[in-house]
């Protein structure tokens, strides 16, 4: 246990290189057994460079997603090392914490909006009756091969359910822009870049390995063991096994 708490540390001191294009950011809640059972969020930071290589970089346990842990959570990946020279789009499931600290530590990084969780919302705020023509339409926006024609795609999809389902308009409307950021960057890119689930896969896994135990972690010590063990896993066949960006990635 002693040497995998010093591996753990290792993990989140080494030198972060200064070399990734796209940024993954993301909050996952879990269960944590300590005193009574605790609803906790594991802050996780991925890498990706323009050729494929992807790294998960950080994580750390922490109580709620404030914009105070998500600030000392990047400040600490810009200490050691990622200052974002490279960088050209971050993207997040659209917190408001996290987006605050964002604009004051990368203040001129692009951001993308993940479609995935912008679409959970806009079928959440839509009646039942109409939620599956509205997002079969919403869909098809973010299936436009130019932002001209997603943008011609709102457009109509919003003179269509505006009066019927205002919520569902607005919660898409006011995130349009950032939900498009992908638009700016090669049509390989598209599918890795414009959600989270790269980050959301990873925890799949985690899951996977802690599900015979429950699916609770005794203590935070206990989660941050784990994590460790299977981020390690992913990162070292990610770097054995090295994908190139194709259209179907």
């Amino acid at each position: 246990m002693q040497k995998t708490d010093q591996e753990l540390e290792q993990y989140r001191t080494k030198p972060i290189e200064d070399t990734y294009d796209y940024l993954f950011l993301d909050g996952i809640y879990d269960k944590i057994r300590e005193i009574g059972l605790e609803r906790k969020v594991l802050l996780c930071a991925l890498g990706l460079t323009k050729d494929g290589k992807k790294e998960l970089l950080s994580f750390r346990l922490v109580d709620t997603e404030s914009e105070d842990n998500w600030t000392e959570f990047l400040i600490d990946l810009k200490n050691r090392g990622l200052k974002g020279k490279a960088l050209r789009l971050i993207t997040t499931d659209g917190n408001p914490a996290l987006k605050a600290t964002l604009k004051r530590l990368f203040p001129y990084k692009r951001h993308q909006r993940c479609i995935w969780h912008k679409m959970t919302n806009v079928q959440a705020k839509a009646k039942k009756r109409n939620r599956k023509a509205l997002m079969g339409q919403c869909k098809m926006i973010f299936a436009a091969p130019t932002r001209g024609e997603a943008i011609h795609r709102f457009k109509k999809w919003k003179n269509q359910w505006d009066v019927e389902e205002p919520a569902a308009v607005k919660c898409l409307a006011k995130d349009l822009r950032e939900c498009l950021s992908y638009h700016d960057f090669p049509k390989e890119h598209w599918k890795s870049i414009r959600t989270t689930n790269i980050l959301e896969r990873s925890f799949r896994e985690v899951r996977r390995r802690t599900r015979p135990m429950g699916g609770t972690f005794v203590n935070p010590a206990s989660a941050d063991r784990i994590y460790h063990n299977v981020f390690g896993l992913l990162n070292n066949n990610w770097k054995n096994h090295p994908a190139a960006f194709t259209h179907n990635s």
